[in-house]
């Protein structure tokens, strides 16, 4: 259920390895071209290598400077914090890129979201945080936190519809991006580093602030969707490649109102606030009463998360209810487990999962190939399906590696008696080498998309 159309997280680790922006080793940029122009060359070493922005220590003149002119200047951090493991899963080429590419943004929006005299610069050389000193509005003396609010928004407004194009969510998981503010006030009996040093330490004190309060906003948000039930559910087909029809269908939560912006941020936030059971009642709920008038040889698949297998209400009769309104009975239901935490305990996890099937309930693994998805899940749990991650399908048609590995996979699959479904299958020579490789079951957006009714197939128009 916690999914979204295309499941982009799924194609991060290929979106790092492939971006247009290398890391620049030898030669001049256009900002290099002039950097310290006018300066002893000592002062070139004040320079960032990666994004070829000046650090703060060069500015420290021309703010003591404007303080004698002006009673006040703002100041505003941008600090990236960043898991510490961070660059060892995407190494530092593309987290430097990233930089880059956040620096380079900056620069871009100054002429629309800042002042001609305000300046962007790092605090350090190599570091993960960028300042941009903001000088009051012209008919006034000093700059309130007011104003300063008021550009915040425009920074962030825009650094959020950069962010959503450039990093793959998966990595957005890891990173934090968050705007401090403070104000730098002139005092003749301090010297500017140090004005310079206390207002910073304010900025980012400031963002953590933001951090807060932006948890604290996804809390409200989450119990409003929780209490109003803001959850709908659409249906995207699994199917069979071999006999050309719909073997089953797969329910998508969706969200009402523009709580969230996307299943998998509304699920990580419930994580957060440990309600993920409540969360998936909903769900569950909303997919069963959508799911009347599925074919009578289609299967549901129905996605759980590994925790909310214990959840008493899967056994009560209330869910016994929803499973016979729907014309459904357990054998047509598939609980898929889904990626977003690891089970920490296989023995009682078996358990718990042996009274399901018992019942007659199928189990399938997804995102095989990915995060928790590994090796172990599929041969202590001994599922009927194993779905394919998506970043293992796109580009397979090209992809000797991948085409290696899911040649594998398949053969186990076969040998083992587990339906392979292929997901992500955009591509229609990906369709193409998958058929070549063996694989039955396929799903994904060239097949069709997640829709309320039920969507159907055009098998003519794929040549299936």
């Amino acid at each position: 259920m916690p999914k979204e159309d295309a499941r982009p997280r799924k194609r991060a680790l290929e979106a790092m390895s492939s971006r247009s922006v290398p890391v620049r080793k030898t030669g001049k940029s256009r900002a290099s071209s002039h950097r310290g122009e006018g300066h002893p060359s000592s002062a070139r070493l004040l320079y960032d290598r990666v994004t070829d922005l000046p650090t703060l220590p060069l500015f420290l003149g021309r703010i003591q400077r404007a303080l004698n002119n002006r009673s006040t200047l703002g100041l505003m951090t941008i600090s990236i914090i960043q898991n510490d493991r961070i660059e060892q899963i995407f190494g530092w080429e593309a987290f430097d890129a990233l930089i880059r590419d956040l620096a380079g943004f900056l620069v871009a929006i100054k002429p629309e979201a800042l002042r001609e005299e305000d300046v962007i610069s790092e605090v350090m050389i190599s570091g993960n945080a960028f300042v941009i000193l903001l000088a009051p509005p012209r008919d006034r003396q000093g700059i309130g936190y007011g104003d300063m609010e008021k550009i915040r928004r425009r920074i962030q407004l825009r650094l959020s519809k950069f962010l959503s194009g450039r990093v793959p969510p998966v990595l957005a998981e890891r990173l934090g991006f968050y705007v401090g503010c403070a104000t730098l006030e002139a005092n003749r009996f301090q010297r500017a580093e140090r004005l310079v040093y206390q207002a910073l330490d304010a900025a980012f004190a400031d963002s953590l602030l933001q951090k807060k309060r932006r948890a604290r906003m996804e809390t409200r948000k989450l119990r409003e969707v929780l209490r109003s039930k803001l959850i709908y559910a659409v249906y995207q087909p699994v199917v069979d490649l071999v006999r050309r029809q719909v073997m089953g269908y797969e329910a998508l939560s969706r969200i009402e109102g523009g709580h969230f912006e996307n299943p998998d941020h509304l699920f990580r936030v419930a994580h957060e606030n440990e309600v993920v059971w409540d969360l998936e009642r909903i769900c569950r709920e909303k997919a069963l009463q959508g799911a009347l008038g599925i074919g009578r040889d289609q299967l549901l698949f129905l996605n759980i998360e590994p925790e909310s297998i214990h959840d008493p209400e899967l056994r009560s009769e209330e869910s016994a209810k929803l499973l016979r309104a729907a014309g459904l009975t357990p054998d047509r239901v598939v609980l898929e487990l889904t990626e977003h935490s690891a089970v920490q305990d296989f023995a009682l996890f078996r358990q718990t999962l042996r009274h399901f099937q018992s019942i007659g309930f199928r189990l399938a693994i997804d995102d095989v190939g990915s995060a928790y998805s590994g090796l172990r899940s599929i041969a202590e749990l001994r599922p009927d399906f194993m779905k394919i991650d998506m970043s293992l399908t796109r580009g397979i048609h090209v992809d000797v590696i991948k085409r290696e590995l899911l040649g594998t996979i398949f053969k186990f699959s076969r040998s083992t008696g587990i339906g392979l479904v292929t997901e992500g299958v955009e591509d229609a020579r990906d369709l193409s080498a998958l058929r070549e490789i063996g694989v039955g079951y396929a799903q994904g957006f060239l097949l069709a998309r997640p829709a309320l009714p039920f969507p159907s197939v055009d098998f003519e128009r794929l040549a299936l």
